[in-house]
């Protein structure tokens, strides 16, 4: 049913076909929704591909015969060989193309009210601005709302949008091609495909997992400690009453670092309500995926499904997301899937992400505290910064006016004034010593 091709450069060449004996051994693909792909196989020497594989260098694609729909689109990431008494073969693990992100890095820049789509475009324009062609990934749907205030610092370009773009409460990234174009949409909501999964007609076995890390009474806090209680009849909190009937009464503080406006805070919580008063689980399962002996793969079991899974011995009539997909290419029909409520992560998906965005970090009387760019004090157009790399910096609107340089000089820059050293003593009321103030 998959045809596996390699390419090098312009050269292409199948190294699995499903009606030949070319064939490829245990090929295995994975899927996460909002995730890179990955796929694994491993290769004995009499198969074409074996001496071609060159990591990052070489693409893979497999395609479904079928209808010739692509399933998985990336290149080579790892490569190991092995020889025991059983022979020789090597172990093959190809990663999707959303880590073509990882290529390229960030410059460090400060970035203040910028929407998610406006930070997404510069992030991916400056990364296709590096990159083959091949490489490169646009701007797609964008349905989250949001507002962002960062400082990059010299991030991959898949980090920054993780770090200060995604925020898996408002949705979730999508890597999707059109006529051969990469688009990555970041999607609030999603009019997912519904598969049935039923005990006695496909289901063929079950995990559930719970995480009771939830509430009935959400308080939300904002900026600075703001609360809702003056636009919420003197009450703090917004109750989900189907939730505490069922469970009782159970209080869970959300932050939302951004929000400084009482009714805006109030209106974003009550958006995100169900979020945080439904208790939130995860199921392994195993199913037959009866689509795939039709003759089309639109109506197979992927990551962008959601299962109506009924299971009446564990009490179970819902349908929910797919959040992982993984499937023995040689055995389509058994796929493995992980399907939850809960509220989708990247967490597997990158590894060691340092630090998060404002929004995130701690905000004290209008002094902000973040990993990534240290101390911030912003008032109107004026920005004082704190940190490991500047020391000190002020910068007035988009103009620098003060910092410190690179060989621990302090700098002031006017425009009025040409370059003037002031040693001890009094300068514009300020006591200088060593000072160095001149038009930039």
């Amino acid at each position: 049913m998959y045809k596996i091709t390699l390419i090098n450069g312009s050269i292409e060449t199948v190294i699995h076909y499903p009606t030949e004996q070319l064939k490829v051994i245990n090929p295995r693909l994975n899927k996460a929704r909002g995730q890179a792909q990955r796929l694994t196989f491993s290769l004995y020497p009499d198969n074409p591909g074996y001496n071609i594989l060159t990591r990052f260098a070489t693409r893979v694609t497999v395609m479904d015969i079928r209808d010739n729909t692509e399933v998985f689109s990336g290149r080579v990431y790892t490569v190991k060989r092995t020889m025991n008494k059983d022979g020789l073969w090597k172990d093959v693990i190809c990663e999707g193309e959303l880590n073509y992100l990882h290529d390229t890095v960030q410059d460090s820049v400060i970035y203040e009210d910028k929407t998610a789509k406006e930070m997404l475009q510069i992030f991916l324009d400056y990364h296709n601005s590096q990159v083959e062609d091949y490489k490169k990934i646009y701007v797609g749907n964008v349905t989250v709302d949001d507002w962002i205030f960062c400082t990059t610092n010299n991030e991959t370009t898949l980090e920054a949008i993780t770090k200060y773009i995604y925020d898996e409460n408002l949705g979730y990234l999508q890597l999707r091609k059109e006529n051969g174009i990469n688009y990555l949409d970041y999607i609030k909501t999603t009019a997912d495909k519904v598969v049935e999964v039923s005990l006695g007609k496909n289901l063929l076995d079950m995990i559930q997992t719970d995480d009771q890390d939830f509430g009935t009474r959400i308080v939300p806090v904002g900026a600075n400690g703001l609360t809702i209680d003056n636009v919420n009849g003197g009450k703090k909190y917004l109750e989900d009453p189907a939730a505490v009937a069922k469970y009782g009464i159970i209080y869970k503080t959300v932050q939302f670092k951004d929000i400084d406006n009482d009714i805006e805070l109030k209106n974003q919580c009550e958006a995100q309500l169900s979020t945080y008063t439904s208790p939130k689980q995860s199921l392994e399962i195993s199913a037959l995926d009866l689509a795939t002996i039709a003759n089309v793969s639109t109506d197979m079991i992927d990551e962008n499904t959601s299962v109506h899974l009924i299971n009446p011995l564990m009490g179970i009539d819902e349908t929910w997301k797919v959040v992982e997909y993984e499937v023995d290419l040689n055995e389509a029909y058994n796929p493995k899937l992980t399907i939850s409520n809960k509220t989708l992560t990247l967490t597997n998906t990158l590894s060691s992400i340092v630090g998060s965005m404002v929004r995130n970090d701690g905000n004290y009387n209008g002094v902000q505290f973040g990993d990534s760019f240290g101390i911030r004090i912003k008032k109107d157009d004026v920005v004082l910064t704190l940190n490991a790399k500047d020391c000190i910096s002020i910068v007035n609107a988009l103009k620098k006016v003060f910092y410190v340089d690179e060989n621990g000089n302090m700098v002031a820059n006017d425009a009025v004034l040409n370059d003037v050293t002031a040693n001890r003593g009094i300068y514009k009321d300020i006591t200088t010593e060593n000072m160095v103030a001149k038009e930039k």
